[in-house]
């Protein structure tokens, strides 16, 4: 996988006045992100809900709204996230994005960050959601306490507001992640 930003496209439906169904939106997804996180890594919102049960009446574009990383507290979105592999002759001390491991902070949004990240590695995070991440394209390994788990295509992951990381040691990826609001106590 090559790491040019590859445009999704979204097709979204629903009903007009006499209630027959329709094509509200084909086009690009408008809510391209790149960078928003780490260099090199884009993140494009395709949906994003405010609140459950999500209104699904209108004809507003819930998928063109401001970047937040989290979801919405009561809500949640679909992002796609396309993520660079390790760059050809790769050496750590010249990574100018490199930020090692940290004492957890918390970020602008409530996201926890320890570092770790590199030219090619998110950081080490965890936020109150429940995330369903689906593996579409390239290689991506999940880094957790317990060790390393490679994703392929085809593979999901359930996170519970754990600590993890991501990283593409060889090649780059492509990932789509509904992200649910969530609390880590009642």
């Amino acid at each position: 996988m090559t790491n040019r930003i590859k445009p999704i496209r979204r097709v979204v439906t629903g009903n007009d006045a006499q209630g027959r169904s329709r094509v509200l939106y084909d086009s690009d997804s408008p809510n391209v992100n790149p960078g928003a996180i780490r260099p090199g890594t884009c993140m494009t919102d395709v949906w994003v809900y405010q609140q459950c049960p999500a209104p699904i009446s209108g004809e507003r574009d819930d998928g063109n709204l401001p970047f937040s990383f989290e979801p919405p507290e009561a809500g949640g979105h679909l992002r796609i996230v396309q993520s660079p592999g390790k760059p050809a002759g790769y050496k750590p001390e010249d990574d100018k994005t490199a930020i090692p491991l940290h004492e957890p902070k918390q970020r602008h949004g409530g996201t926890w960050d320890k570092g770790g990240a590199n030219a090619y590695s998110s950081p080490v995070h965890k936020s109150e959601t429940v995330d369903y991440g689906i593996m579409l394209q390239g290689e991506r390994v999940l880094l957790l306490d317990d060790g390393e788990h490679v994703m392929h295509p085809g593979d999901v992951v359930v996170q519970l507001g754990n600590w993890h990381g991501w990283t593409n040691p060889r090649d780059g990826s492509l990932m789509a992640f509904v992200m649910m609001g969530a609390r880590y106590k009642d």
